[in-house]
């Protein structure tokens, strides 16, 4: 028992690192513009290079995990993650800096299945959308908060290079946590998480699974709409509402910060309350509710409007996050990054679309007609998880099934 809380001790303060050198760079963005005279577009494309890192090495970084071995990826991940970091530190010019981030993102998405993989091995029969709370909900968030504001200070005490030259040793000292801290998993386990597991049997186990396809979609609407609202939220606030910048960054740092209330609560409710597929598709109905509700709201009303959504999205992430573990007899301990590195591709396509639909909207309709989108796109792409079978793993066996509304 004491060994997988250390387990999970290790992991959380590695995720922290995974989200710090992802945000980081958001702070360092004056500095760098003025440095290497960059236009606005192209601080776009710094940040766009990190998310089409992070989209592409899914699927790679889980059959990764797979071939050499879970914990060889997670320490993959962390040092391409590092070395990005540290090339970005050190760039001398607009397309070296562009390289660095292309890596962050490609090690931080080897990481993220991995680390998701491991957990399972010590939670998979107790608790682990507990567990999944705490490292994608609450040091998720951890990480990007100390990078967002954290960054922030040292940015303006020391310079942007100094400041993701600090990022790159954070990681690097995760590294070396992981390296001699992190425990033996369990005997059943021990050998899923080895090496050598990448084969045609594996990938149809993974991409042959109906139930993942089915979770990508109901996620998609929910994951394009979260990360619309967490960027362009402020916006609204100010052209809607009329109010400053400021206020309109405290909005959206609410938003934030309110996913660590959702990591908690959902893993709480997923495993002692509801279930996992009933507390997840409740989460993303209510975030589609607060999200029908942003476009007539005033200042009080869309603070808390941008708390739920903050707060509900992260808590049906990590019960949502959970599924391949949840599938034992259909998904082994192995498959599960790939597994869950086909999901996150699949709503990676939600995270392009509906942002883009949402600009659209904006521009021929109007701010009240694009929230509106959000919501009905966040309400049905959750109708889809009617069609995912309720897991049937040993945390449930044996034990009332709340979810007996779904298949």
């Amino acid at each position: 028992m004491k060994s997988r809380w250390t387990a999970l001790a290790v992991i959380f303060f590695s995720f922290i690192q995974f989200t710090l050198n992802w945000f980081n760079v958001v702070p360092t963005f004056s500095g760098v513009a003025g440095e290497m005279r960059l236009t606005p577009a192209q601080i776009g494309v710094v940040v766009g290079l990190f998310i089409a890192g992070y989209g592409v090495a899914h699927i790679p970084g889980g059959m990764i995990a797979e071939a050499f071995g879970l914990k060889f990826a997670m320490l993959l991940g962390i040092a391409v993650e590092t070395g990005g970091a540290l090339l970005s530190a050190r760039a001398g010019g607009y397309e070296v800096l562009l390289t660095g981030r292309f890596l962050c993102g490609i090690g931080g998405s080897i990481y993220l299945g991995s680390a998701i993989g491991l957990t399972a091995a010590w939670f998979r029969n107790d608790e682990l959308a507990t567990a999944n709370g705490l490292i994608t909900g609450v040091a998720f968030t951890v990480g990007a908060v100390l990078g967002l504001h954290g960054w922030s200070a040292l940015v303006e005490d020391y310079g942007w290079r100094t400041a993701l030259s600090l990022g790159a040793a954070f990681g690097a000292a995760t590294l070396i946590v992981l390296l001699f801290l992190f425990p033996e998993p369990p005997a059943a386990e021990r050998e899923q998480i080895g090496a050598h597991h990448l084969n045609l049997a594996s990938l149809k186990r993974t991409f042959g699974n109906r139930n993942l396809w089915l979770l990508g979609i109901t996620f998609s609407g929910g994951y394009g709409s979260y990360f619309t609202a967490a960027q362009l939220l402020p916006a609204f606030a100010t052209a809607h509402l009329r109010l400053t910048p400021d206020t309109g960054a405290t909005i959206a740092a609410l938003l934030l910060v309110s996913g660590m209330a959702g990591g908690i609560l959902g893993g709480w409710l997923a495993d002692k309350v509801f279930g996992p597929t009933a507390t997840m598709a409740g989460a993303f109905i209510v975030e589609s509710v607060a999200l029908l509700l942003v476009p007539h709201l005033g200042l009080a009303g869309l603070m808390g409007a941008a708390a739920v959504i903050g707060a509900s999205a992260i808590l049906g992430f990590v019960v949502w996050i959970g599924f391949p573990g949840l599938y034992r007899n259909e998904i082994e301990v192995a498959d599960i990054p790939t597994a869950a590195g086909l999901m996150l591709t699949i709503v990676a396509v939600g995270g392009v679309v509906v942002p883009t639909l949402y600009g659209k909207l904006v521009e021929v309709f109007g701010y009240p007609h694009a929230w509106t989108f959000l919501g009905l796109a966040t309400l049905a792409a959750t109708c889809t998880c009617l069609g995912v079978r309720k897991p049937e793993s040993a945390q449930n066996r044996g034990q009332p099934q709340p979810d007996v509304i779904f298949k």
